[in-house]
């Protein structure tokens, strides 16, 4: 006679609230798995099995920190559950573990805000600070890296999904080139032209101020200051890099005079334009003719690479192979209303290479328009206009010099200074013009995503398993078991 089971051994009254438990875990189940699988599958873009980047240094890096002479104090400033914080940890753990002079502390934002207050004060870092940032400090000298530099972005399916995808991490460039500068015995100095309406680095505004550009130059080690060229004023023996940016009164001959000895002297220059000076040129544009520099009196439209409901916007992709966006190759600069900025056409049969390197272009669809007489714009060019360019001038009685034109000013002012890889291609064009090319050497590191991809026949087919099959069948066994129970009973 076969041996009642534990389940028959209970009384009537045990064996009902055990069933009923069971039942209602069967449902409960049931129900973390449809409200499991229904929020995958409305979310399919944002799974993924696994996201990695690669933080093996550079040999340029490991040069960097092999060659340092002083001890570097890096904190990590991070709430440790940001999406950041594992890449940027691990990161700073490779600097440390390759040089003993590297001196790393981290702190979580969130669980100890009183260490992180007291280590702001003593770094003399402002309160008002971004969060989530990298300090690098040798003695008195102290450069932050805010979270926000460290991605580079896609925005190819940000209208459609509304948020952009990280493509690349760029934090070895950053820690790199901050760790470079807080460790230079001298500071670089970076002037910025004034006295004709530019962009001023004090400027708070939110189109027209470069605080933000200033503020990025800071942190990245480089000593600002404003030069007038009027009068009896000179530039300063060691200002290396000048920065004119959308000036908008005319220059005096004798003002260019002293920009071409400023370059004539290994000096560089970047200079930046925009449409409020078509009518009005500043004379820069044909001062810079002499460096084979062809900057367009027009304003230019793209119909196919506006951003919607801004036709003033551009979000221009097409980016040239040059050390300055080769890092930033697949990412999107977002440009207002610029002026073509390239160099003058060459003969068909020439086949000397371009006298400038052009570092972004407008679509095939790119428009150059003028303004004629009776205010009327008329069509001056049409196709893939270029919109930056850049050149290292050589001339055998003098210095090599470099320089970056572009056709627009505001995309550096502080309302689309942080837009697309605005931000990214400052810091990279300003360490072109003062020749920091180990920073340039350093690229950005992807960020792989293992994705799955299915046809929309393949993704019905999984709905039905997450939704119908996998829910009923988890149900059915349990209902199973209990009527399975109750027989023995």
């Amino acid at each position: 006679m076969e041996e009642p089971t534990k389940f028959a051994s209970f009384s009537p009254t045990i064996r009902r609230v055990i069933s009923r438990r069971v039942i209602l875990a069967a449902l409960m189940a049931v129900v973390c798995v449809l409200l499991v699988n229904i929020l995958a599958l409305r979310n399919p873009a944002k799974f993924a099995l696994a996201k990695s980047a690669d933080h093996s240094l550079s040999p340029l890096t490991k040069k960097v920190l092999g060659s340092l002479t002083n001890d570097v104090r890096v904190v990590a400033l991070f709430d440790m559950q940001s999406d950041l914080f594992e890449p940027v940890r691990n990161l700073l753990v490779e600097y440390e573990n390759i040089s003993p002079r590297v001196k790393l502390e981290l702190i979580d934002l969130a669980r100890d805000p009183t260490r992180a207050e007291a280590v702001q004060q003593e770094l003399r870092s402002p309160a008002n600070a971004p969060g989530n940032r990298v300090l690098f400090a040798v003695n008195e000298r102290v450069k932050a890296v805010n979270d926000s530099e460290l991605s580079i972005l896609d925005f190819s399916e940000f209208m459609e999904k509304r948020e952009a995808r990280r493509t690349h991490f760029a934090g070895e460039q950053l820690f790199t080139s901050a760790i470079v500068s807080v460790s230079e015995r001298e500071q670089t100095k970076v002037g910025f032209v004034t006295g004709h309406g530019e962009h001023r680095a004090n400027d708070q505004d939110g189109q027209w101020g470069y605080s933000k550009f200033a503020i990025m130059l800071q942190q990245k080690g480089f000593l600002l200051q404003e030069v007038s060229l009027a009068g009896t004023n000179s530039i300063p023996p060691d200002c290396r890099l000048l920065i004119a940016a959308g000036p908008r009164t005319p220059y005096s001959s004798d003002e260019l005079d002293k920009l071409r000895k400023h370059l004539g002297t290994g000096g560089s220059l970047f200079a930046l334009f925009n449409f409020y000076s078509l009518q009005r040129p500043s004379g820069l544009e044909s001062f810079l003719a002499d460096y084979e520099f062809e900057v367009g009196i027009n304003q230019i439209s793209d119909s196919k690479n506006e951003q919607s409901g801004e036709s003033s916007l551009l979000l221009v992709e097409d980016l040239g192979s040059h050390p300055i966006t080769k890092p930033i190759l697949g990412s999107r600069l977002q440009m207002v209303l610029p002026r073509s900025v390239g160099f003058p056409e060459q003969e068909e049969e020439n086949d000397n290479p371009p006298p400038v390197s052009v570092l972004a272009y407008s679509s095939d669809s790119g428009q150059a328009v003028v303004q004629t007489q009776d205010n009327q714009g008329a069509l001056e060019k049409q196709g893939r206009i270029p919109l930056v360019a850049a050149k290292e001038h050589t001339n055998d009685s003098q210095p090599p010099t470099r320089v970056v034109v572009t056709g627009d000013s505001l995309f550096l002012g502080n309302s689309a200074f942080d837009a697309g890889v605005n931000r990214d291609f400052a810091n990279l064009a300003v360490n072109w013009l003062l020749e920091r090319s180990h920073l340039l050497e350093i690229e950005a590191r992807a960020v792989t995503e293992y994705r799955i991809s299915l046809s929309r026949a393949e993704m019905n087919s999984i709905t039905w398993v997450l939704l119908i099959v996998l829910p009923g069948g988890t149900l059915g066994i349990g209902l199973l078991w209990w009527r399975r129970q109750m027989k023995r009973s």
